[in-house]
C-alpha cells in the first residue's frame, strides 16, 4: 500500500505495482492510464539490482530467466 505521498513503487519479480489511487485518477481520455493533476517526478530510485551508472540508462532483456528483483521507485512532488 502506498504512503499516500504520490509515490509509485515498482516491484521486480512479480512486476508489483504500488501507488496512491486517490492521487493518481484514472485519464478521462483512456482509462488504462492514471495521471496526476499537479505532481512532477523529482527522483527515481532503483535498488536491489546491480549498478546503474548511467543516467540515460536502458537494461534490455533481464538476462536472469525470473527477471529483474529490485524495487524501482518514483518519487512524485
Amino acid at each position: 500500500m502506498s504512503d499516500g505521498s504520490g509515490d509509485i513503487i515498482i516491484k521486480g519479480g512479480s512486476c508489483e505495482l504500488v501507488f496512491d489511487h486517490d492521487a493518481f485518477v484514472k485519464d478521462d481520455n483512456d482509462h488504462k492510464k492514471r495521471k496526476h493533476a499537479s505532481a512532477k517526478i523529482k527522483r527515481i530510485v532503483i535498488t536491489g539490482e546491480g549498478s546503474f551508472k548511467d543516467f540515460d540508462f536502458d537494461s534490455k532483456d533481464h538476462p536472469d530467466k525470473d527477471g529483474f528483483k529490485g524495487t524501482i521507485r518514483v518519487i512524485c512532488k
